[in-house]
């Protein structure tokens, strides 16, 4: 966790919210379980699920949670679709998807929020008018009392839940075909990944439900009640051993296990100008190295390439020359790798650098061979 007296305009709204989610993160986690990828889209929507929605299933088999639900019959299911449309505006796959996105992005206000923080902002604040300029600075103050416990997790399982759930209720009453909810739903699986457990999930998901409730201007005292509510939510689902207590994950297969998912990256470089490309071996995205040693040579033509190329620099000729353990990422991966390059990436081309053994980068010669 980032040290707290290094961040920048963090100035925590101090309302005793953060005190609940800690007996969450504190409590002893399972060890997990692999699951069927349905089942672990079903317990995505966990907290949904124990909202009754007109037409679905109600709890009664030992398997709820960890079963996609279909509506029992027609009459059942056009009365979940008029759910939807009366209450949501969902009556198709283009309204559910600008539904969504319209309401559940309150992950992508933490992460401008912590960039904050972190010294790293996205943009001015001050290039806002008056009026917004005013609710970013008390949104970013009342998300500050959760980062100490949340980290970049911040509100992502929130997002991830009521979207899942929205999935899940248009699977079951055939707004989508089997093919558009996977689709719509892998993108949930790979953000759930940032988890490592039930218990973080859950402390995401309820601080996020209480920034959901804070933006539409819930005042502080209703604030309280509904953190009881969802936590009561979330705990009967973490005391359940067919729920979230079963430890059950999945985790997509991907060609290499690299260090980090998608959705536990910070974006660093949201001013970067021109080609974005640049090459990494597998000790750096892979293993987790430092980068030992980089150079920045002319781009190629073929892909979006700056021309830099980041190494380990342990790497034997062997190993380089074996183009499966070298692959094309983006620099703000690069980034997350190894945030320590981030000075370097202005230099020309046709520049070189070396990590000394006191651990800070110096010049080198550019000298590449023509193969």
């Amino acid at each position: 966790m980032t040290d707290h007296s290094q961040l920048h305009d963090f100035h925590p709204h101090n309302a005793g919210l953060d005190r609940d989610i800690q007996s969450l993160l504190s409590r002893a986690r399972r060890e997990r379980r692999p699951c069927e990828r349905d089942a672990f889209l079903a317990l995505l929507a966990g907290v949904p699920a124990l909202r009754k929605t007109p037409g679905l299933p109600e709890i009664q088999a030992a398997d709820y949670f960890t079963t996609l639900p279909l509506c029992a019959s027609d009459a059942d299911a056009a009365v979940c679709r008029s759910h939807l449309k009366t209450v949501y505006g969902i009556k198709d796959k283009e309204s559910l998807l600008e539904f969504c996105g319209r309401q559940f992005h309150c992950q992508d206000n933490y992460l401008d929020f912590e960039a904050v923080w972190e010294g790293r902002p996205l943009f001015d604040p001050a290039s806002l008018n008056p009026d917004a300029a005013s609710f970013f600075l008390q949104a970013r103050d009342f998300s500050a009392q959760f980062y100490p416990l949340l980290g970049h997790h911040g509100y992502l399982a929130w997002d991830i839940s009521e979207r899942t759930g929205h999935l899940r209720a248009a699977l079951a009453c055939g707004l989508l075909t089997r093919e558009e909810f996977d689709q719509l739903a892998e993108e949930q699986i790979i953000q759930a990944q940032a988890f490592g457990s039930w218990e973080e999930y859950a402390a995401s998901l309820v601080c996020g439900a209480l920034y959901w409730d804070f933006r539409q201007g819930t005042a502080l005292p209703d604030l309280r009640k509904a953190q009881r509510l969802w936590m009561d939510l979330v705990r009967t689902l973490l005391a359940n051993d067919a729920a979230w207590d079963s430890g059950f994950w999945y985790a997509p297969k991907r060609e290499k296990e690299f260090r980090l998912w998608p959705s536990e990256m910070k974006m660093y470089l949201p001013d970067w100008e021109g080609p974005n490309g640049c090459f990494l071996t597998d000790r750096i995205a892979v293993d987790g190295c430092k980068v030992g040693w980089c150079y920045r040579e002319e781009p190629e033509t073929a892909f979006p390439d700056s021309g830099w190329r980041f190494f380990s620099g342990d790497e034997s000729e062997a190993y380089i020359a074996d183009i499966a353990h070298t692959g094309i990422y983006d620099l703000n991966t690069a980034c997350n790798l190894d945030p320590e390059i981030i000075p370097l990436l202005a230099a020309p081309c046709r520049s070189a650098f070396v990590r000394g053994e006191d651990g800070k980068f110096r010049p080198e010669p550019f000298e590449l061979t023509e193969d």
